[in-house]
């Protein structure tokens, strides 16, 4: 007797609900990203096409436009004077990244580890490491300032362990400024990293790791071998972001150092060399430009863009 080949009423029907499960999937992911979309195309999109014919003109932010076409680019990228500060605040900036990066993958992933334990207090250690990251730049700021000056808690703890003879100049030193802001940066923005690495480990499902233990795994090995292939969605996430954030804002710079990012510029990144082309870096600065301004923040975004777009290919091709 033969099999029949032909599709019953009951796998229809299986095949119809499928479908729909999955049309429907589909209509609610589109509905969740267009109110995202639309507001990027509003405040982020737009505003960057105005970027593009900004940046074709001569203009001091007062007055009569001169358009100049390819000239600002031109400057920045010839011109002795400003390519120099532009590859230097663009070195510095990468050092900066990596710092914070660095911090956040490696410290904030072991806070993530330890607070996915079940262990007493846990709740309350969430809210500590997370309670500077609403604070604002200008008062995680001022902590800094007071936390590495000369006179500091952080310098008389040094002095009297005996660990140093005087006080260290943190932010007065080329050596130990740009590490000191990007360490503090750090500090200000480690609970979102650790929050973003915590619910990508409480999404892994426990009958995995339960599996592994009793395989034979320890807790190192589980987590080695389960916990950090999942993390890997959330790693890059994160490093776009602070990427993407860190190139294009310089709060702290600009508070404690000023727009001239000393000491000698030992703290200059994209952001204050675009802060110091639009406004000058004093009271007595005359030659302003936001054409040129403008232009340096299209060369930042052109700079950043082939590496968060890798990532985020590799990114959905691990998906």
């Amino acid at each position: 007797m033969t099999r029949s080949l032909s599709t019953t009423p009951a796998d229809t029907t299986k095949g119809r609900r499928r479908m729909s499960y999955a049309i429907r999937e589909r209509l609610e992911r589109t509905l969740l990203l267009v109110p995202g979309v639309v507001l990027y195309g509003l405040f982020n999109f737009i505003p960057l096409l105005g970027l593009l014919y900004l940046s074709q003109v001569r203009w001091r932010g007062i007055g009569e436009m001169h358009y100049v076409g390819l000239d600002n680019f031109r400057q920045v990228l010839l011109n002795p004077y400003f390519r120099d500060q532009l590859f230097n605040a663009f070195f510095q900036n990468v050092i900066f990244f990596f710092v914070v990066i660095g911090s956040f993958l490696i410290i904030g992933t072991g806070l993530a580890l330890l607070l996915s334990f079940r262990t007493w207090g846990r709740k309350t250690y969430q809210t500590l490491f997370f309670l500077p990251y609403p604070l604002a730049a200008a008062a995680v700021a001022f902590l800094l300032d007071l936390f590495v000056n000369t006179r500091g808690p952080l310098n008389a703890a040094l002095t009297g362990l005996g660990i140093t003879e005087a006080p260290i100049p943190f932010l007065g030193s080329e050596d130990t400024a740009l590490v000191t802001l990007a360490l503090f940066y750090s500090w200000h923005r480690m609970g979102f990293a650790i929050m973003l690495v915590l619910s990508a480990i409480l999404a892994v499902r426990n009958d995995l790791l339960e599996a592994a233990i009793l395989d034979g795994a320890n807790r190192l090995q589980a987590i080695r071998h389960i916990v950090m292939p999942v993390l890997a969605p959330a790693f890059v996430l994160i490093t776009v972001i602070i990427m993407v954030d860190v190139f294009n804002n310089a709060d702290y710079t600009l508070l404690i150092m000023g727009p001239e990012a000393g000491p000698l510029r030992s703290t200059d990144v994209m952001g204050t060399y675009l802060f110091r082309t639009a406004f000058g870096g004093s009271a007595a600065s005359v030659n302003t430009n936001f054409g040129m301004a403008a232009a340096i923040g299209l060369l930042t975004a052109i700079m950043i863009m082939p590496a968060a777009i890798i990532l985020a290919l590799r990114n959905l091709r691990r998906d």
